[in-house]
C-alpha cells in the first residue's frame, strides 16, 4: 500500500521533536515534520538550504568593514554591531519589506539594502536569504503534492507576512489546515481553520514565592508531587516562563540536586559542560593574562594539552608562584622533563607565548588547544563577537540538551510550549516584568525609520499574552501559577496584569514544609525530626550549641584530650621565635598550625604590592644575599659603603630574576620599584651604626640550631649546636638577622630588623604581651653559643625610619628572658594537658587561621573570653606585660 504524504509544519525545537515522537508512535510513516523554512527550502530542491545565523554574522560583519554607508558608517564599529544588523533584516525579512519599495524610502533601508545585496553575493553555494528562498520555494509549488503534500499547519500562534505569498500558492495546489490557537485575525489565511476549543480554568491558583529561586523549588515540589501518584509521567508535566533567563541557572543546578528528569528544550548553557568550561579557561588566560593557577585550569581542561603534558608536569613548580610572564614560565620549565627525558617546555612554551598575544590569537589559540566541541563553541562565540568579550559571548552560548523530551519533564519558553503543550504545566514568573514582556526597539530601525506596526506583525507583549492564554485554556491541561514578590536582585515585583483577576494567591514561605519534597536536602530542611537523627546533624547540632549558648570552654572551641600525640610530636619539633609567639598569645592557632598543618591558601592573584610579611621576607633576602657577597674579605665590618652598594645591587638584581619563579610579584614597573625600596631599607640595616668596639665582628642573617646544616660557616658559632631552652625542653631554630661580636667574644649584640611602621612607644616594650618575645629568646639562645659572653644586648630594628634602636640589656633583658621562659613552661604545661583555645592574637586582623573560628567573631569573642581566661588563668598575665 502507498504511503500517503502529509507534512506537519511547526514552530520551536520542542514542537518539532515532540511531534516527530508522535509520528513515531502512531507508526504514520508518510507524516514530515518541518518548519516554514524548511518546508521552504524542500520546495526550493537543488539541495537549497535556509541561510543560518552563524552563516550569515561573519559575512555581515565583512559588510561593515568593506562597505561605506550614508549613516551606519560612525557607528560600523562598535562591538555587536554584526548581530545588531542581522536582527534588524530578519525584522524586515519576516514584514516582508523590499528595501526598493518607495513607501519606505530612507538612508537607513538603503544602508542595510546594501548590506543585503552583499550577503547574496557572499553566501556559500546552495544557501538562501529568506525572501529569495521564499521566492523560489513558491516556483516550486507545482511539485508540491508529490514533495510535501498535503499541510497542516500545528499550533502556530501568528505567521510572518513573509511566508504568507507561499501558503496562499501551496492552497491551490495542495489541502492546508491549521489549527490556530488564540484569537486573531487569520482572514487572509486560504486553507481550512480548525476550531481550537478553549476552557479557562476555574479559578486558578497562583503561587506567590520569594524569588526566583524559590519558584524553581516550588515547581519542582510539583513535580515530584505529580510524579508520586503512580499515573502521571514525566512527559505529561511542563515547566515555563516567558523568558528563562532569571530561572534558568537555579533549574540546572536545583534539578541535578532534585535528580528528576528534566529536559531543557532551550538548551543548557554552555559553561555548564565541560567543553565550555575548556572555551571559558582558556579565554580567562587570553584575556586577562598568564598566571599559574589559570594556566593550571587550562592544561587540565583543554584537549591538547591534557594529551601534550604528563599529568603532574607542575609538580616541580612551587604553588606560591605567580607566574604572570612568559619569561617567568621559561625558568620555572626549563629543569622540568617527561620521563623519557624531553623537554616539556618545548611543548608548552610556543603555547605560552600565544596566550601571551591575546585576543588577536584567539582563532590560532582555538585550533590548537581546543577540539570537538569545545572547539565548536569556540568558533561560534568568535562569529558572535569579538575575541576581547568572549567571556561574555561565552555566557550567551547554549547546547542542545541530549535527553529526549518525550519521556521527561520539560523546562521551555511559554512560545515553545505552546506548539506542545502537556497534561499539567506550571507557568513560572507571572509578574509585571516578566510576563508579558514589554516591546523592545529596534536599535536600527527606531519608529522615524519603520513604522513597529508595518514591522512587526504580532508583538513580544501581544505574543506573550496570546501564549498565556492559549496554555491557561487548553482543555486537556491543567495550568498551575506562580510569581515573584522580589527579584533576584531584590527589587519589589507586581503581578502581572494576566492574573489581576479571578486567581487566588497562595503565599508560599521559604521555610514551609513541603507536602513533597523535591531532593534529599529538602526533605531534610523540612522534617527536622528526620535531619536530627542523623549523626552528622547532631554533630553539628551541639557544636552550635557549644558555640553560641554556652559560656564555658567546650571541646568544640579547643579542647582536647591530655598527651594527644599529635601535640606532642608538635612541641617535639624545633620552634622558631614566630611560632612561639603563637604558642603563647593563641595556644589553639598553634595547635591548627603546628600538630594539624593548617594554612591558609596562597592565591597567585597579581598583586599591586606586597603584603607586609612578604615584603619582609625580601628585605632579609637582600639582606642574606648581600652578605653572602661580602663575606669572607673585606665582611660586614670592613666594608665600604661603595662596596655594600654594590653587593646590594648584585643582590637586587638577583632577587628580581629569581622571585617571580617562586612569589606572586607586581607588575614589573611597580615590582622594581619595590625592590628599591625594599634595597634602602636593607642598607640602612647593614650601615645602621658603627662597630660594636674596636675589633668587632659583624654578621647578618645568621642561623642556628639548624642540626641538618652542612656547617661551612662556623662564625660566630656552629650552627649545628642544639638550643635547648625552658624546663619544658622545647628546641630552638631560626636566624638572627644581625651579630655583632667583640674580639674576646665577651661582648655580643644582637639586631632584629622589622620593616613594619615603628610604633609609637617603642622605648616602652619589653615582651609587649609576648608579642616581642624574639630578642629575649635570641638573648637567650646567645648565652649557649657563646657562654663566655657577659655583656648581651639586644635590639629592635625598624627600617621604615632613621630613629634609633629599641635595645634591652642587663636586668631588664634578663628579667625578659626569664619572663619569657617561664610562660613558654606554662604554655607548653597547658598543651600537654589539653588545655588550648584562642588568645589574643587569634582574633586579631592579621591571623589568617581566623576564618576556622566561628562567624560573628565578636560576639563569640566577648561570650568566651571571660572562660578562656579562666581555663588559660596561668598564662593570662603575660598578655599585660609591657
Amino acid at each position: 500500500m502507498a504511503i500517503k504524504r502529509h507534512t506537519v509544519i511547526v514552530e520551536g525545537t520542542l514542537a518539532f521533536r515532540m511531534q516527530r515522537a508522535a509520528a513515531a508512535r502512531a507508526g504514520d510513516h508518510g507524516r514530515d515534520v518541518a518548519t516554514l523554512p524548511l518546508l521552504a527550502a524542500r520546495l526550493a530542491g537543488g539541495f537549497t538550504r535556509p541561510a543560518d545565523h552563524a552563516t550569515l554574522v561573519p559575512i555581515v560583519a565583512r559588510a561593515l568593514s568593506e562597505l561605506g554607508f550614508e549613516e551606519l558608517e560612525s557607528v560600523k564599529t562598535r562591538p555587536g554591531m554584526a548581530r545588531a544588523v542581522l536582527a534588524s533584516l530578519a525584522r524586515i525579512w519576516a514584514a516582508d519589506i523590499r528595501f526598493d519599495d518607495p513607501r519606505f524610502a530612507s538612508a537607513r533601508l538603503s544602508d542595510l539594502g546594501r548590506i543585503e545585496a552583499y550577503l547574496r553575493s557572499h553566501m556559500p553555494m546552495g544557501t538562501l536569504l529568506p525572501p529569495d528562498l521564499r521566492d523560489r520555494a513558491i516556483a516550486g509549488t507545482g511539485r508540491a503534492r508529490a514533495t510535501v503534500g498535503n499541510l497542516h499547519f500545528h499550533r502556530l500562534i501568528s505567521i510572518d507576512p513573509l511566508w504568507r505569498p507561499l501558503i496562499t500558492a501551496l492552497a491551490a495546489v495542495v489541502e492546508i489546515t491549521w489549527d490556530a490557537p488564540g484569537t486573531r485575525d487569520r482572514s487572509w489565511f486560504p486553507g481550512t481553520l480548525l476550531h481550537t476549543a478553549t476552557q479557562p480554568s476555574q479559578n486558578p491558583i497562583c503561587d506567590v514565592c520569594a524569588d526566583p529561586r524559590a519558584e524553581v523549588v516550588e515547581a519542582l515540589r510539583w513535580a515530584r508531587e505529580l510524579l508520586s501518584d503512580g499515573v502521571t509521567q514525566a512527559s505529561d508535566i511542563a515547566i515555563t516562563s516567558a523568558d528563562l533567563g532569571a530561572w534558568d541557572d537555579h533549574m540546572l543546578v536545583l534539578a541535578a540536586d532534585a535528580q528528576l528528569p528534566i529536559h531543557f528544550a532551550s538548551g543548557v548553557s554552555a559553561l555548564s559542560t565541560r567543553a565550555g568550561q575548556a572555551c571559558a579557561a582558556l579565554a580567562d588566560v587570553m584575556i586577562n593574562g598568564l598566571s599559574q593557577d589559570r594556566v593550571r585550569r587550562l592544561s587540565l581542561l583543554s584537549p591538547y594539552l591534557t594529551e601534550a603534558l604528563p599529568a603532574d608536569w607542575m609538580k616541580g613548580i612551587p604553588t606560591e608562584a605567580g607566574l604572570f610572564e612568559p619569561e617567568h614560565w621559561a625558568g620555572s620549565l626549563e629543569p622540568l622533563r617527561r620521563a623519557d627525558g624531553s623537554s616539556i617546555a618545548a611543548t608548552l612554551m610556543p603555547v605560552l607565548h600565544d596566550l601571551d598575544v591575546g585576543p588577536a590569537a584567539a582563532v590560532k589559540l582555538g585550533e590548537t588547544l581546543l577540539r570537538g566541541k569545545s572547539l565548536g563553541l569556540w568558533r561560534e562565540a568568535l562569529r558572535l563577537g569579538p575575541a576581547a568579550a568572549m567571556e561574555m559571548t561565552l555566557t550567551s552560548l547554549r547546547i542542545a540538551d541530549e535527553s529526549d523530551p518525550a519521556n521527561n519533564v520539560v523546562w521551555a519558553r511559554a512560545a515553545d510550549l505552546v506548539g506542545a503543550p502537556r497534561m499539567h504545566m506550571r507557568l513560572l514568573g507571572l509578574s509585571s516584568r516578566s510576563w508579558p514582556r514589554a516591546d523592545g526597539v529596534d536599535p536600527l530601525l527606531p519608529d522615524h525609520v519603520l513604522s513597529g506596526k508595518d514591522l512587526v506583525d504580532l508583538s513580544r507583549l501581544e505574543h506573550d499574552r496570546l501564549a498565556f492564554e492559549v496554555l491557561v485554556g487548553h482543555p486537556a491541561s491543567r495550568a498551575t501559577l506562580s510569581r515573584s514578590r522580589r527579584s533576584a536582585e531584590g527589587a519589589f515585583l507586581a503581578k502581572s496584569a494576566l492574573v489581576q483577576r479571578k486567581v487566588t494567591e497562595r503565599p508560599r514561605s521559604r521555610t514551609r514544609t513541603p507536602e513533597h519534597a523535591f531532593s534529599e536536602g529538602d526533605r531534610l530542611l523540612a522534617r527536622t525530626e528526620d535531619a536530627l537523627d542523623l549523626p552528622r546533624m547532631q554533630s553539628v547540632t551541639v557544636c552550635w550549641t557549644d558555640w553560641t549558648h554556652r559560656l564555658d570552654p567546650t571541646p568544640h572551641d579547643g579542647g582536647f584530650r591530655k598527651d594527644h600525640p599529635a601535640v606532642i610530636r608538635a612541641l617535639g619539633m624545633p620552634q622558631s621565635a614566630t611560632s612561639l609567639r603563637r604558642l603563647l598569645r593563641d595556644p589553639l592557632g598553634f595547635v591548627w598550625a603546628r600538630a594539624l598543618g593548617m594554612t591558609a591558601p596562597e592565591l597567585a592573584v597579581e598583586p599591586l604590592q606586597l603584603d607586609p610579611v612578604t615584603f619582609g621576607d625580601l628585605v632579609h633576602e637582600l639582606l642574606r644575599l648581600a652578605v653572602e657577597r661580602i663575606e669572607p674579605t673585606p665582611g660586614l665590618v670592613g666594608a665600604t659603603p661603595e662596596e655594600i652598594d654594590n653587593a646590594l645591587d648584585a643582590a637586587a638584581r638577583d632577587v628580581a630574576e629569581r622571585w617571580p619563579l617562586t612569589q606572586a610579584v607586581p607588575p614589573r614597573l611597580l615590582w622594581l620599584d619595590t625592590i628599591e625600596e625594599a634595597r634602602r631599607r636593607a642598607r640602612r640595616g647593614l650601615t645602621i651604626d658603627e662597630r660594636f668596639g674596636p675589633g668587632t665582628r659583624s654578621f647578618s642573617e645568621v642561623p642556628f640550631g639548624a642540626a641538618e646544616s652542612p656547617g661551612e660557616r662556623s662564625e660566630p658559632w656552629d650552627q649545628r649546636q642544639e638550643i635547648v631552652i625552658g624546663q619544658s625542653g622545647i628546641r630552638l631554630k631560626g636566624r638572627i638577622d644581625r651579630v655583632d661580636v667583640k674580639p674576646d667574644r665577651r661582648g655580643v649584640r644582637m639586631s632584629d630588623y622589622k620593616t613594619g611602621t615603628t610604633p609609637r612607644n617603642l622605648g616602652d616594650v619589653i615582651l609587649n604581651g609576648g608579642a616581642e618575645v624574639q630578642r629575649a629568646l635570641y638573648a637567650i639562645t646567645i648565652r649557649q653559643l657563646i657562654p663566655e659572653a657577659s655583656t648581651i644586648i639586644a635590639r629592635l630594628v625598624y627600617l621604615d625610619t632613621m630613629g634609633p634602636p629599641a635595645g634591652l640589656d642587663g636586668d631588664i633583658l634578663e628579667r625578659a628572658e626569664e619572663t619569657a621562659l617561664r610562660f613558654i613552661d606554662i604554655a607548653v604545661e597547658g598543651l600537654r594537658n589539653g588545655i588550648a583555645y584562642a588568645g589574643p592574637d587569634a582574633f586579631a586582623g592579621y591571623n589568617d587561621l581566623r576564618i576556622a573560628l566561628p562567624a560573628a567573631l565578636d560576639r563569640y569573642q566577648r561570650r568566651k573570653q571571660e572562660g578562656f581566661n579562666a581555663a588559660q588563668q596561668r598564662l593570662v598575665p603575660l598578655w599585660a606585660e609591657p
